[in-house]
């Protein structure tokens, strides 16, 4: 079985050109053989100021508040993880966006790993939704994106 995601336009099915050859040598490799066809539609992927805003707002959000307790890398991993682990160095935002990451992990349909990239608007909003459950039971509140982001000064 294959699966390829494309783009309905003008009535056509429009692939990219890998998934466009695959397509076409399935069909080479099936001629004359009955073949079973599915399409489903696919969540709508967030736009790149969308997926800024989101993790903007949780990644900002847990900083200041470890940055108010004077919580350490060291003291978060401890909270997140296991409390064996080396002391002394800040939280930023690239440690704590690849710590939720693997905290946190979606996956796509087949099994790989994937970011707010390439998730859909639901499977974005769930990963936030277990971001922000993760994080408020070890006492750090994050709070839900504002629905009117797109108003917001400086978008």
């Amino acid at each position: 079985m294959l699966e390829l995601i494309g783009v309905a336009k003008n009535g056509r099915w429009i692939l990219p050109l890998n998934e466009e050859h695959l397509y076409t040598q399935l069909l080479k490799d099936c001629e004359g053989k009955f073949v079973k066809g599915r399409f489903s539609k696919v969540g709508r992927n967030k736009t790149w100021k969308q997926c800024k805003t989101h993790f903007g707002l949780l990644l900002n959000a847990v900083i200041a508040e470890a940055n108010e307790r004077g919580t350490d890398t060291s003291e978060f991993l401890k909270l997140m993880v296991r409390d064996d682990l080396p002391t002394g160095v800040g939280l930023t935002k690239g440690f704590l966006h690849e710590l939720l990451y693997a905290l946190c992990p979606t996956y796509d349909e087949k099994g790989r790993r994937i970011t707010l990239k390439t998730m859909t608007t639901d499977q974005a909003a769930d990963w936030y939704e277990r971001c922000q459950n993760l994080l408020s039971s070890r006492g750090y509140y994050v709070a839900d994106p504002n629905p009117n982001w797109k108003t917001l000064k400086g978008e």
